[in-house]
């Protein structure tokens, strides 16, 4: 909890100079897949991500804010067959209720989101967007060597010799939003921050999530405003297991 407490002391910074009353907080995004244990609920970024959420829920909300916080969990590791049950049957892990009751703060008080079903609806929302637009997306052979996906392409599956939609990113390469049948995580991730505006009006949302995430989250957010003409501000942070750390993308 002491570093949980220093390493807050970096994004206290940022949130005692917000203006606005209404902000939306995602924290302590985790994985559900063999092979991802250092990315599950037990990883040591992963809680320390929700610690520092809870404090900035419990900060916010003594300024007399209206506050949402939102958990995002990545279910695409889980069997598809299995997954709508998975769903239904979902409860906050046990290490995530013990940190919630230290915070004095109420399962009850999160908003739940899964990758899979965030995922379909990204899929919605672009066939709706490229039907209306299709001269704002560039399209490629899914082969091209100058796409981006997520990180890299060496750790994105790739569809070969499919239709690529794209926009320009920020570097001056085409981001993939679609290929072949796929959304890919860069639109996941907008659609995520263009959901939990539409449900809470969130003049701010702060985004704090492992270090691990660092190009995700800058295309994701650029995405959900070329994309979604996001109204939200984001303020992104990150972390390890004992540090916090703020990105600017400008």
């Amino acid at each position: 909890m002491n570093s949980t407490k220093s390493a807050f002391s970096i994004i206290e910074k940022e949130l005692r100079d917000i203006k606005g009353k209404n902000q939306s907080i995602i924290a302590g995004h985790y994985c559900i897949a063999d092979g991802l244990e250092d990315l599950s609920n037990e990883g040591e970024s992963e809680v320390h991500s929700f610690e520092l959420g809870l404090e900035s829920f419990k900060y916010l909300k003594s300024k007399g804010n209206k506050v949402s916080f939102n958990l995002w969990i990545n279910d695409i590791g889980v069997d598809i067959s299995f997954r709508k049950e998975f769903k239904e049957l979902y409860k906050i892990p046990e290490n995530y209720l013990m940190i919630l009751d230290q915070y004095d703060v109420k399962s009850s008080a999160l908003d739940i989101y899964f990758e899979s079903s965030v995922r379909n609806r990204a899929m919605l929302e672009f066939r709706k967007r490229y039907k209306v637009s299709p001269e704002k997306y560039t399209l490629f052979n899914s082969n091209e060597q100058s796409l981006v996906r997520c990180i890299n392409n060496d750790q994105c599956e790739i569809s070969e010799s499919k239709t690529a939609y794209t926009i320009m990113g920020p570097d001056g390469n085409p981001i993939v939003m679609r290929e072949g049948a796929s959304v890919k995580c860069n639109l996941i991730l907008a659609t995520l921050l263009h959901l939990v505006y539409n449900k809470h009006q969130s003049e701010d949302i702060i985004h704090i999530s492992n270090d691990i995430y660092v190009d995700r989250v800058r295309l994701g957010e650029y995405v959900a405003s070329e994309v979604y003409n996001l109204k939200s501000y984001c303020h992104s942070f990150f972390c390890d297991e004992e540090n916090s750390y703020k990105k600017d993308w400008s």
